[in-house]
């Protein structure tokens, strides 16, 4: 709890800065003591108003002055004793000001003091010592109301007062016939000194002309303005905020770039100065407030004003400098995204080009039918395949996938494949030859392994001649073995740990022997792992009986057909995931 008793001093210079430094200073302090938003909205104004025209009127010469600000807090009560030492000036001697007969005897101005006498329970004047002492009373939130004096005569509201007689006639034969105002509470307005655009702008020159404008909520996202349509308002942000897009907005998750127009800023002033449609997207996002304040208004009312002019050339200015970074930095991340991209489709061109995509791929051995097929989830991948010759009559062909996506794994993919080729094709005689080419492999993966990559493979060695097959495999998925007049399954593989990880593992070999017709599928897991729109995989059935359809046609029939169902399967849903194919039928010699 507060202390019942409380006094906060402000001293200013008596220059443009001293009314929203008071204005600030009221605000914190009547958050700080709890007072409430309607009389901290009193004292604001008031304050406002007194130190405007102290700052305006007081002095007659050009030294700095000092403006004292007092907030007096005690059990029963509230006061501010606004204090200065310029020209004697009662405002409790004014009289009630006088409505003109026609809007050009209208003076601007002059009507502040009168709105402090109206917003104040009690106002009391005194010179003391060469200075002119202004004290305001209201009654403390919570707290009876004040004791001792009567209050002043707080007479009609200004708002509710009849000025001259409608119709009003202008010296131009204009003819104004009702109130423009809407009549409504001043309270309402209270959002006047969180508006940048009107900062430092005495609350008496701009109450009148926003009384008629209206307020807009906005629950859910919306449009305020489109390129192309002619726009009729400046929108004043109260609450919320708005986003700006040069370009169409993206979904409200993923809006996109944009500039933020946020509490107490403006948006559409420049539409309404050129007389020009929108020229980008305006979105309020859920909760937004805002003030519409129409073309004449602004601009026949509002931009005379000269400190309003200056507060929206300011507003302009520094959101044009926010904007020329988001467009600066926007190119130059397009040109690294360009570059990038770039430097991706080299890479890719290369990757492929480490591959063996030639089709059929040994059309000179008439005793096998081999053909490959690679599709990849992004511009470079982690997917790789390889099939040679090491000698006349023995086939070593080789499927992996390197763990991770992008650039990474396109590096891991390439060592990988360059060391297989390295490996297998050393001269080292036919005994132990792959458990050799496998355990150097998963060696030099291991070596300076700091990150941890690792790769799954396959490999074998077909003997051409008898339709030998020998095997190892390091964690890839098991192939699918199609024997001529059989159903389909999958090869049996001794289990070893993937490759790159422990640089001591043994790896354990299998062998088989193919006939004549037998098809062989290797593959990557992206084709078992494929996912449709209820997140169902592929799977190892699938594709089991996929081959069984497939088995009286070539190899490039039985990859097309595996293509086909898992298309069909997927249907659009994306694929996160690289898919190979390796399929390779024995025909024996002739």
């Amino acid at each position: 709890m507060h202390s019942a008793h409380a006094r906060r001093s402000l001293r200013l210079i008596n220059d443009s800065g001293a009314i929203s430094a008071a204005s600030a200073w009221l605000r914190t302090l009547g958050e700080s003591f709890e007072l409430g938003s309607e009389l901290v909205f009193r004292l604001d104004l008031c304050a406002s108003e007194l130190v405007a025209n102290i700052v305006s009127y007081a002095f007659e010469d050009e030294a700095p002055h000092t403006v004292a600000l007092d907030l007096i807090l005690e059990p029963q009560s509230v006061k501010l004793v606004v204090a200065d030492d310029g020209r004697e000036f009662d405002p409790l001697a004014l009289p009630e000001p006088v409505a003109p007969a026609t809007l050009e005897e209208a003076s601007v101005g002059g009507l502040g003091v009168h709105l402090v006498r109206q917003f104040a329970d009690q106002v009391s004047y005194e010179r003391v010592s060469g200075r002119n002492q202004v004290t305001l009373a209201w009654p403390r939130p919570g707290r009876p109301g004040l004791a001792g004096r009567a209050p002043i005569r707080r007479g009609v509201e200004r708002r509710r007062k009849p000025a001259a007689g409608f119709p009003l006639a202008c010296g131009d034969g204009t003819r104004i016939d009702a109130d423009r105002r809407s009549g409504g509470d001043r309270r309402a307005l209270g959002f006047i000194s969180r508006i940048e655009l009107f900062r430092d702008v005495p609350y008496a020159l701009i109450e009148g002309l926003l009384a008629h404008c209206p307020q807009r909520d906005y629950p859910d996202e919306y449009v305020v303005l489109a390129p192309g349509v002619p726009n009729e308002y400046v929108a004043l942000v109260l609450d919320g905020r708005l986003r700006v897009h040069l370009d169409a907005p993206g979904t409200a998750g993923q809006p996109g770039d944009y500039t933020p127009i946020v509490a107490g800023e403006c948006a559409g002033e420049l539409s309404i100065i050129d007389g020009e449609p929108a020229s980008a997207w305006v979105i309020a996002e859920p909760g937004t407030r805002l003030l519409l304040i129409d073309g004449h208004t602004f601009f026949s009312e509002l931009l005379p004003l000269p400190r309003v002019a200056r507060n929206l050339l300011g507003m302009m200015a520094a959101r044009m400098r926010r904007t020329n970074h988001q467009v600066v930095e926007r190119i130059r991340n397009s040109m690294l995204l360009e570059r990038l991209q770039s430097e991706m489709r080299t890479a890719q061109e290369i990757q492929t080009g480490m591959l063996p995509m030639r089709s059929p791929m040994f059309p000179e051995h008439m005793e096998i039918e081999c053909e490959a097929n690679i599709q990849q989830a992004r511009e470079v991948g982690g997917d790789l395949f390889d099939a040679f010759f090491i000698d006349e009559k023995r086939l070593f062909v080789a499927i992996g996938d390197v763990c991770g996506k992008g650039m990474p794994a396109a590096l891991l993919m390439m060592r990988t494949l360059t060391t297989i080729r390295s490996e297998a094709g050393r001269k080292q005689g036919q005994k132990g030859h792959l458990e050799r080419v496998m355990e150097r492999i998963n060696r030099k993966l291991a070596l300076n392994n700091e990150r941890m990559l690792f790769a799954s493979l396959f490999i074998g060695l077909l003997d051409t001649g008898n339709g030998t097959f020998r095997y190892a495999s390091a964690g890839h998925p098991r192939p699918a073995l199609l024997r001529r007049g059989a159903d389909c399954s999958l090869l049996k593989v001794p289990g070893n740990p993937i490759a790159g990880i422990d640089p001591a593992i043994s790896y354990t070999l299998g062998e088989t022997r193919l006939g004549r017709g037998d098809l062989l599928l290797l593959y990557t897991d992206g084709v078992t792992e494929a996912e449709n729109v209820r997140a169902e995989q592929f799977g190892d059935a699938r594709l089991l009986a996929t081959l069984n359809g497939a088995s009286k046609g070539s190899v490039s029939d039985a990859i097309a057909a595996v293509r086909d169902a898992m298309r069909l399967f997927c249907g659009n849903h994306p694929q996160a995931d690289d898919v190979t194919l390796l399929a390779l039928r024995y025909l024996g010699h002739g």
